[in-house]
């Protein structure tokens, strides 16, 4: 996974990292059309980086996202089928910001799509 921002024209970053046996991807502003190609490429990057590096999770960070379209909502179903179809499956966390409670409700929806797989919780 690179180490660079990924942003698009609009309001949206995604910034990769790596913390002990963990990959990380913190996104931020606005996930509109515009960010769902960033977003893919990330993703995608991530995944290969959890099984090439033999990582034990991934952690996505939406706390300073102020949005996520139906696009963008798509983009994280697939990558989350991507981790379930592949041999070695691995936890997703989704950190989220309590005061928006949308982001919560939203991404529930995920962690009952693939359940012992997904979880989501606040900041800590």
């Amino acid at each position: 996974m690179s180490t660079q921002t990924a942003s698009a024209s609009s309001n949206f970053n995604a910034t990769p990292s790596i913390s002990g046996d963990e990959a990380i991807l913190t996104l931020t502003g606005t996930g509109d059309m515009a960010a769902v190609a960033p977003l893919q490429h990330c993703l995608t990057e991530m995944h290969e980086l959890v099984l090439t590096r033999c990582l034990g999770a991934a952690r996505i960070d939406i706390s300073a996202l102020y949005l996520l379209n139906s696009s963008c909502i798509k983009t994280l179903i697939g990558f989350l089928h991507a981790n379930m179809a592949s041999k070695r499956r691995y936890p997703v966390r989704f950190v989220v910001d309590e005061r928006l409670a949308w982001q919560a409700r939203t991404l529930a929806v995920l962690g009952r799509m693939a359940p012992g797989l997904v979880s989501v919780g606040a900041t800590q």
